[in-house]
C-alpha cells in the first residue's frame, strides 16, 4: 500500500470504464486521483500540485486534447512528470505530446500493465528526488540568505560602534565644547545605526513571513549602506562609485541591500588577477513606472556559454572555496519576490553588467 504522505498519480479520462479499470491496477502501487473532465483536473491540480507527482491523460476527449490538456498543465505544475495514453498511434501526436506537454513517456491503447507499472515506479522515483533537490536548494538558499542578513548586522553594528566609540572617548576627553559642537552629528550616525538595525529586525521577520515585499526602501541610502558593508572586499582591489538620484522602490530594505551587496562582492571578486585597476558602478534611473539599477564592473567577464547559468543555484566560475554558486541565485530570487527582474550581460576580458529592473513607488500627486 502507498504511505499516506506519498505524491500521488493524477489520471485524466473521459470514459469512466478506463479510469476504474486504471484505479484498479495500481490503487495498491500508488495514491490515485481520477477525473472525467480535463478543465476540472486543472483545477485539481492547481489545488492540490504538492499532492501529485504524476499527471497522465488520454489524448482523445472532448474538452481538451491530451497534449492541450498537459500543455496548460505544465504551466500550473511545472514539476508534475507527465504521459499520455491514447488509442491512436499516431507519429505525430507523440511528437507534440512530447514538445508541446512536456511529456515523459507516450502509452498506447490497450497498454500492459507491466510496462506502465514501471514507468510509473521510475517516474515517482524521479519525482521524488527532483523534490529532494528541490528541498536541499531551498535550504540552502535560506541558509545563504540568513548568512549574509548576519553580514548587514555584523555591518551595522560596525558602524553603530564608530559613533558610539567617538562619542564615549570624547565624553573622557577635556575638550567639552567641540565635543558639543560634533554631538549632533554623533547622535545622527547613532540614530542611522539604530535605524538599520531595526531594518535588518524587520527583514529576518519578513525572510519568515515574507511580508517585507509590501515595503519600500530608500535606493540611494540602501546602496550607500552596501557599499559600505563591501569595504573589505572592494578596498583592495576597486574603485567603487555609487550614483543616483533620490528614489523609492517596492520592496524591503534589508531585501535590497542584500541584492547589492552579493552583485558589488561579486563585481569586487571577478577583478582579482585581471592586472588592472578595477572600476565598480553602482547607478540607478527611472524607466516609467520600474527603476533600472545597474552594477557594473571591469572584471574577467563571463564567458558566453555560462552566461545564462549563472542564476542557478550552486553554479560558479570561481575557485573553489571562493564562491558558494548561491550569490546571484539568492538575487535572483529576492528580485523576482519583488516583482523585478534582473538579467546579465558579459564580454570576457572586457567586464560584466547586471541590471536589476524595480518597481518604483510612485511619486505623491501634486496639490
Amino acid at each position: 500500500m502507498p504511505a499516506d504522505d506519498s505524491p500521488a498519480v493524477l489520471y485524466v479520462d473521459d470514459e469512466p470504464i478506463n479510469l476504474r479499470v486504471f484505479e484498479a491496477n495500481f490503487r495498491d502501487h500508488f495514491k490515485i486521483i481520477t477525473c472525467q473532465r480535463p478543465t476540472e483536473a486543472l483545477t485539481i491540480l492547481g489545488n492540490r500540485t504538492t499532492e501529485i507527482g504524476i499527471l497522465i491523460s488520454d489524448q482523445r476527449m472532448p474538452e481538451l486534447t491530451g497534449v492541450e490538456f498537459l500543455e496548460r498543465a505544465s504551466v500550473i505544475a511545472p514539476d508534475v512528470l507527465r504521459m499520455v495514453v491514447t488509442a491512436y498511434s499516431d507519429v505525430q501526436a507523440v511528437i507534440d505530446a512530447v514538445n508541446r506537454g512536456g511529456v515523459t513517456r507516450y502509452f498506447v491503447k490497450p497498454w500492459i500493465k507491466e510496462d506502465l507499472l514501471a514507468a510509473l515506479e521510475d517516474a515517482m522515483r524521479i519525482y521524488q528526488l527532483q523534490s529532494r533537490l528541490r528541498e536541499i536548494e531551498a535550504r540552502m538558499l535560506r541558509s545563504e540568505r540568513l548568512a549574509a542578513i548576519g553580514q548587514v548586522s555584523a555591518g551595522i553594528a560596525h558602524e553603530l560602534m564608530n559613533p558610539v566609540a567617538y562619542m564615549s572617548q570624547k565624553n573622557r576627553d577635556s575638550v567639552v565644547e567641540q565635543t558639543l559642537e560634533e554631538l549632533p552629528q554623533i547622535l545622527n550616525d547613532i540614530e542611522t545605526g539604530s535605524k538599520h538595525i531595526r531594518q535588518v529586525a524587520l527583514g529576518i521577520r519578513g525572510h519568515a513571513r515574507s511580508d517585507e515585499v509590501s515595503a519600500e526602501a530608500d535606493l540611494a541610502d540602501v546602496a550607500g549602506f552596501a557599499a559600505k558593508l563591501s569595504r573589505s572586499e572592494v578596498k583592495q582591489r576597486s574603485k567603487l562609485v555609487v550614483e543616483g538620484p533620490p528614489m523609492k522602490v517596492i520592496g524591503g530594505p534589508v531585501q535590497l541591500c542584500q541584492i547589492l551587496l552579493n552583485l558589488i562582492v561579486n563585481a569586487a571578486q571577478s577583478l582579482e588577477g585581471t592586472g588592472r585597476q578595477g572600476l565598480i558602478r553602482v547607478s540607478w534611473e527611472p524607466k516609467g513606472d520600474r527603476v533600472r539599477v545597474t552594477v557594473k564592473d571591469n572584471g574577467c567577464g563571463i564567458p558566453p556559454e555560462l552566461q545564462q547559468k549563472v542564476f542557478e543555484p550552486l553554479f560558479t566560475t570561481k575557485a573553489a572555496g571562493v564562491g558558494t554558486g548561491l550569490g546571484l541565485a539568492i538575487c535572483k530570487e529576492l528580485v523576482d519576490r519583488m516583482g523585478g527582474r534582473i538579467q546579465l550581460q558579459s564580454a570576457v576580458g572586457v567586464g560584466t553588467t547586471v541590471e536589476v529592473d524595480l518597481r518604483r513607488v510612485a511619486a505623491p500627486a501634486s496639490t
